[in-house]
């Protein structure tokens, strides 16, 4: 079988678009009535969406162990999760009870927590499921073009993360994507090669609170 020509991060990109299409006509409201609608809406998208991006990461999961030839019976796990989604809620609701609402950062919290919910999910399912198949040694964190500097340096580790409750960090507009990794196969994802600057105390600093807070 051939590898899929579609890869979760490209596929998350994809349902994040259908997402907030479903918003898209909540922002000519006034603040009232947008305070109503996110309260409404808000969760029934996140809801929606936040299935199918986990549905999509069991697809691409099965098809990439096939496609390894990986040898066992397994079938991607989709997590019970929590996703936040009433805080999420507040969080967007938030600059409209402002004295002076302010619908551009309402929406600007309301998309992005969409979002990261989203890749959430997604990684989630990526995760728990290379934690729960015995063929697997967990999974890697491939970036895209254009990622930030601290998912870069996360990647530039070329680790693979085994602990089931290892979190993918993920962050708003981020779209790095958890590929499982197979025992005896080669490692799926190449380690970043950073730019020629030299790294920061400050870098250096949140690669290790991220190591601390996820790996040991």
């Amino acid at each position: 079988m051939t590898a899929p020509t579609l890869t979760l991060s490209s596929g998350l990109q994809d349902v994040t678009a259908l997402a907030l299409a479903e918003l898209v006509t909540l922002w000519n409201l006034p603040p009232d009535a947008l305070a109503v609608a996110l309260a409404s809406l808000l969760p029934a998208a996140v809801d929606t969406y936040a299935e199918a991006s986990a549905a999509l990461a069991a697809d691409l999961y099965d098809e990439l162990r096939d496609a390894n030839e990986v040898p066992g019976d397994f079938w991607a796990v989709v997590p019970t999760m929590d996703l936040g989604t009433e805080a999420l809620v507040g969080w967007a609701t938030e600059p409209l009870r402002l004295p002076m609402p302010n619908i551009a950062a309402a929406r600007f919290r309301a998309e992005g927590g969409l979002q990261k919910r989203l890749a959430n999910a997604a990684n989630l399912t990526t995760s728990t499921s290379a934690a729960e198949d015995p063929q697997a040694r967990g999974y890697m964190r491939r970036t895209r073009p254009g990622a930030c500097k601290f998912c870069r340096m996360v990647a530039s580790r070329g680790a693979v993360f085994a602990k089931a409750s290892s979190t993918f960090a993920c962050h708003e507009t981020c779209y790095c994507e958890a590929v499982p990794a197979w025992g005896g196969r080669a490692l799926p994802v190449r380690p970043y090669k950073p730019s020629e600057r030299p790294q920061t105390d400050a870098d250096r600093a949140r690669v290790r609170q991220w190591i601390k807070d996820n790996l040991e």
